[in-house]
């Protein structure tokens, strides 16, 4: 987000969030419809802090290299060194964020900073922030699985700081000094020294509201529950198609969608995968119940959500 944009998005974290995370998930959908032709997947992860603690709400985003083609039906990969242009994800990324901020016009609710009390003073604003650049940065895609989950481990479970660049507290002198990059300066570590009281202020206001979620799902992640896919592997290659009829086995909790498996070298017959965040821990079993079908059965500790999509999992 542009730095005019922060004392907003501070005062207002919730919406501004869901501002956010709309635009976002609107400009990537548009670019892989009009671009790649496919029903694409992806995930974003919301931080609100930079290296120093600061205010600088931004998305991590995980697109995956492929999806359902729009015409096929199939698997459709795309190139490994290409995902849109940056300039203009940036300009459609600004359109989609300003057309939801002007409808806050009428929300009694929304909170405006001092200098956009009037009507007046807030087009002004946006007028400033439509002139604006607005930066999105795209990495080339993740080499291997292994990568992928490093990433994920890193962004989706991250707090503002981690102890590890806590270097010293002074309990005389009440101060804490933690290291950061400097990535204006080819990303040098440096130290900051803060007061106690300054610090914890500075960590607290990058706590989550509570029931707002961080993680998001879009596209191929984010079918809602009661929709059933079936996915026919052959080497590398998967179908997916939304069943028209509504799935004959669900699950006990929350009515969740049934799964038919083909793997290469196998056929699954189709089985009931409970809702993930209805099992109690991790893990994933595969076990043989009556008969000859086998049943695929995961598990997640911690619900965040009341049930998750079959491609999330």
């Amino acid at each position: 987000m542009p730095e005019p944009i922060h004392e907003f998005f501070e005062l207002n974290y919730r919406l501004a969030s869901e501002l956010l995370f709309a635009a976002a998930g609107e400009t990537l959908k548009k670019f892989q419809t009009n671009n790649w032709k496919m029903d694409s997947g992806f995930l974003a992860v919301l931080h609100t802090w930079g290296q120093r603690l600061n205010w600088h709400p931004h998305l991590h985003v995980l697109v995956s290299s492929g999806g359902m083609d729009l015409s096929t039906g199939r698997w459709k990969a795309t190139r490994k060194d290409y995902m849109f242009p940056v300039k203009s994800m940036s300009r459609v990324m600004r359109g989609e964020f300003l057309r939801r901020l002007e409808e806050l016009e009428e929300d009694e609710g929304v909170v405006w900073p001092e200098e956009l009390e009037s009507p007046e003073q807030r087009r002004n604003w946006r007028l400033r922030l439509a002139c604006a650049n607005w930066n999105i940065f795209s990495r080339a895609t993740l080499g291997n699985t292994r990568a992928v989950v490093r990433y994920l481990a890193r962004y989706t479970s991250r707090i503002a700081i981690s102890n590890q660049r806590i270097t010293k507290v002074d309990a005389e002198q009440r101060t804490v000094t933690f290291g950061w990059k400097d990535y204006r300066n080819g990303g040098s570590t440096r130290e900051t020294t803060m007061e106690g009281g300054s610090f914890l202020r500075q960590f607290t206001r990058h706590l989550v509201p509570k029931g707002l979620r961080r993680i998001r799902y879009f596209g191929l992640l984010a079918k809602p529950c009661g929709e059933a896919y079936e996915i026919a592997g052959g080497p590398g290659r998967c179908i997916a198609e939304k069943s028209p009829q509504k799935p004959p086995h669900t699950c006990s909790e929350c009515q969740g969608q049934t799964w038919k498996y083909e793997m290469s070298y196998r056929k699954v017959d189709t089985t009931l995968i409970e809702c993930l965040f209805h099992v109690p821990s991790y893990g994933v079993t595969l076990c043989k119940p009556e008969g000859q079908s086998y049943s695929l059965q995961a598990s997640r500790a911690g619900p965040t959500r009341d049930c998750l999509s079959p491609t999330s999992g």
